[in-house]
């Protein structure tokens, strides 16, 4: 790869790191929040179900994190290790939208609840964007690659 081109991709994602880590350390913070709050208060299923997306959200950060801080280290956005954080990226994603629905928790009276189990949109759109990063996993599988053949000819 030019040497000024990695160059510019590395201090790229030092920034784009210290974003994600701020970010990723939110989500932490706001996931710990949602678990006391169902601690405190069983009946609101919701706080549960919050708290897990909110770990899904940290875990994809973390993953992301990770990635840019493998292109910073060596210059190069293809690598086995880049695919298979995608590809563990997707999968915790799918599992996400497909086996933790949204549940709402409605009062009937002081001390009865009704909780309805509700598959929406939001589910829908988290799976499709796990295929859409699955997708772009096997992107970077064809860019290594032409990659390695590049680094050959080079």
């Amino acid at each position: 790869m030019n040497p000024k081109i990695s160059g510019k991709l590395k201090k790229r994602s030092i920034i784009n790191s210290v974003v994600i880590g701020l970010l990723c350390f939110t989500s932490l913070v706001v996931a710990i929040c949602e678990f006391i709050s169902y601690i405190n208060n069983p009946q609101m299923i919701e706080l549960l179900i919050n708290g897990i997306y909110t770990l899904a959200i940290f875990s994809e950060l973390g993953l992301l994190a990770m990635i840019l801080l493998e292109i910073r280290k060596t210059g190069k956005p293809f690598s086995k290790k880049i695919i298979t954080k995608l590809r563990i990226m997707g999968f915790i994603l799918f599992v996400t939208g497909a086996l933790v629905p949204p549940y709402y928790t409605i009062p009937i009276s002081e001390h009865e609840y009704c909780r309805a189990l509700n598959y929406n949109t939001t589910n829908i759109l988290v799976i499709g964007i796990s295929i859409i990063i699955g997708l772009i996993s096997e992107v970077f599988v064809y860019g290594l690659k032409l990659q390695q053949e590049n680094d050959l000819i080079a």
